[in-house]
């Protein structure tokens, strides 16, 4: 009888405990879900004041690390300015001799092609536009990012008609490196030559933006450094607009996909 008490004792005392350690992680569970959840019952509590300071500031873009960005943030009077003002120049000049080179090997015929090189010409319309960063940066930025005159308080020569320069400049080259890309692809003769002439544009694109990072590793000596840095770090805020304009880039890229595919069927036209 002794041990059958001890035992009902031993077992009651069990039982109690493992209730109480139940009911303390019930009381846990709540008061961390209470913690997550929020007082009206959203999640915004899970998250720390950072995350939500975040959330309430603007976003903002990079300007892009290239010589458009120097153009924009140097002094016109500076040898930042003239250098990037350089390396466009010569990046249209070299693009010109290569599509007149090109152009020369070709005879200029648009006509008398395979149906195997106007399929490839078809398929590669699209691509063509998509390889074109200037120009695609140039489309991302007016439909998403706005001048702010609070950047003039960090870089005074980062004015207003400089940012519209700047953009100009990269439309004008994304522009004519399309074009040239264009009509290199309607002029070739062979599958491969269309591949090969697309490589060689590809890396006539790049050009200013290797020239950017050189200047950036102060191969070109300090003060183009500084100015580098001062680009890599600036950036610019959201435009707040409608549905239209901020699906501006997406309308301003089918309209130039259009306007390819139109001249691609006149020439097919005519050709047949």
């Amino acid at each position: 009888d002794d041990d059958d008490g001890s035992l009902h004792k031993f077992t009651d005392t069990m039982t109690d405990r493992s209730m109480d350690k139940l009911d303390s992680h019930r009381d846990d569970d709540d008061g961390s879900l209470n913690k997550f959840m929020g007082d009206d019952g959203s999640s915004n509590k899970f998250m720390g004041d950072d995350d939500m300071n975040s959330r309430s500031e603007p976003e903002r873009f990079d300007l892009g690390e290239d010589v458009y960005s120097l153009i924009f943030i140097s002094p016109v009077c500076s040898f930042s300015f003239a250098f990037a003002i350089y390396m466009i120049i010569l990046k249209l000049i070299l693009f010109t001799f290569l599509a007149i080179d090109l152009y020369d090997q070709s005879s200029g015929q648009f006509g008398d092609k395979s149906t195997l090189i106007r399929a490839t010409q078809f398929f590669l319309l699209p691509v063509a536009i998509a390889l074109q960063e200037d120009l695609i940066h140039v489309y991302t930025r007016v439909a998403n990012i706005q001048y702010d005159p609070a950047i003039q308080d960090r870089v005074p020569s980062a004015t207003e008609t400089k940012f519209a320069l700047s953009f100009l400049l990269r439309f004008l080259d994304g522009l004519y490196s399309l074009i040239t890309n264009f009509v290199l692809v309607l002029i070739t003769d062979e599958v491969l030559s269309v591949f090969l002439n697309f490589a060689a544009l590809g890396f006539l694109q790049s050009i200013d933006d290797i020239a950017f990072h050189l200047a950036a590793n102060g191969y070109l000596g300090d003060n183009m450094e500084d100015f580098c840095m001062v680009v890599k770090t600036s950036s610019l805020p959201r435009r707040v607009g409608d549905v239209c304009t901020n699906s501006l880039d997406s309308l301003l890229f089918l309209t130039t996909f259009v306007v390819m595919l139109s001249i691609y069927c006149y020439v097919l036209a005519k050709d047949q």
